[in-house]
């Protein structure tokens, strides 16, 4: 490991890796990424991949509609794989008036950034989802270019490419402390040897409000455990032609698509969701997951077997519960950490594979990553 560099990035998750790549993409070659486990661990190699475009923030809908565009169509025009996007589309159903103002509004931002979305009725509904009843909704809106990834796939292509133009990756490296030296650069003290660097981006994910902490900077967020299960296999699933859209159903708060000839299905609670680690997560924790609560999911499961009825015919097969970052307002915690030089925050996803692209719009060379 080099003992100098111009960036120094902490975390190797989904938007670590995605900064890496995009600074060397804008001539930011001399990059270290440390990482304390290996590439994806944490939230990402469990996330369930999912790229929506359904955003009531005009920036982030130009970043999604971004980071589509790099897993599908950028990383296989430059790696030579095919793509691993699954663009399967997504309906979000909505089943009052309210929703209905707010969907025409989310409709605004996505026409004006050039993302293809549009209302659809129940019976075109039907057509593009045939395993979901629409009886009961007011208002759907149909996104084509939508879908899903395998997060692990991308991340490590992204790495690779990285790494391709000068960057380093440290992994099996922990960041024990970070100390700001009197030229203003700050020396980050590794388990593996010091570095000194000219910029600092905590994207240490879970770990975030540590690293903050490390040189007094307060990161708001909070993990919540957040579960998504996979069902058994159905024969009418495999008899499709063609992969089931992402649908999201208001009521039910959860996403459900396919997976393999079953269904993938994770509901987020609207109440009585569970934090873990309020003081902390030890550092010891790497790629773990916590036991299934589905008893805490079933206002939602039964929502969710009201509309997709073959979900009642397919049992179980795995519980997926683990650690998701939330803000207070459920956004990307991006910028200049407050009161300090030069060093960055890029932490708080609560949907990191989707708004990977957030490392395109960070690393821009226009001034904001000069001294």
């Amino acid at each position: 490991m080099k003992s100098h560099a111009q960036v120094v990035i902490i975390g190797g998750g989904s938007l670590g890796v995605n900064l890496m790549y995009h600074l060397t993409q804008e001539g930011w070659t001399d990059v270290v990424l440390v990482e304390k486990g290996e590439l994806t661990s944490g939230s990402t190699w469990h996330a369930a991949g999912l790229c929506p475009n359904f955003n009531g923030n005009h920036t982030l809908s130009s970043i999604h509609e971004y980071t589509i565009k790099l897993y599908d169509e950028i990383l296989p025009e430059k790696t030579g794989l095919d793509s691993s996007f699954h663009k399967t589309g997504s309906l979000r159903v909505g089943h009052d008036k309210v929703e209905e103002q707010w969907f025409n509004n989310i409709l605004s931002k996505a026409n004006h950034i050039g993302c293809e979305m549009h209302f659809v009725s129940k019976e075109e509904a039907s057509i593009i989802n045939p395993l979901m009843n629409f009886d009961k909704a007011r208002s759907i809106l149909y996104t084509p270019n939508d879908g899903h990834v395998d997060p692990t796939t991308v991340v490590t292509q992204l790495a690779q490419l990285g790494k391709k133009a000068g960057a380093e990756v440290s992994n099996f490296n922990r960041v024990i402390d970070i100390n700001i030296l009197p030229s203003g650069e700050y020396e980050v003290v590794t388990e593996l040897g010091k570095i000194i660097a000219q910029h600092v981006v905590n994207a240490g994910g879970c770990f975030s409000p540590q690293v903050g902490a490390m040189v007094g900077s307060y990161v708001p967020l909070v993990n919540l455990q957040h579960q998504y299960l996979i069902t058994d296999n159905h024969p009418d699933i495999a008899a499709l032609s063609k992969e089931l859209p992402v649908t999201r159903d208001s009521i039910a708060a959860s996403y459900i698509r396919q997976e393999g000839s079953g269904f993938l299905i994770g509901p987020y609670e609207t109440r009585g969701s569970k934090p873990w680690a309020l003081d902390g997560v030890d550092w010891s924790f790497d790629r773990e997951l916590f036991e299934g609560d589905l008893e805490r999911l079933m206002p939602w499961l039964e929502r969710c077997m009201d509309i997709v009825p073959l979900f009642k015919e397919v049992g179980i097969s795995t519980v997926i519960n683990g650690l998701i970052t939330h803000t207070p307002d459920d956004n990307l915690l991006v910028g200049p950490a407050k009161g300090l030089k030069n060093f960055w925050n890029l932490c708080g996803a609560s949907i990191g594979i989707a708004q990977g692209g957030i490392g395109k719009y960070s690393s821009s060379v226009d001034g904001s990553w000069s001294d």
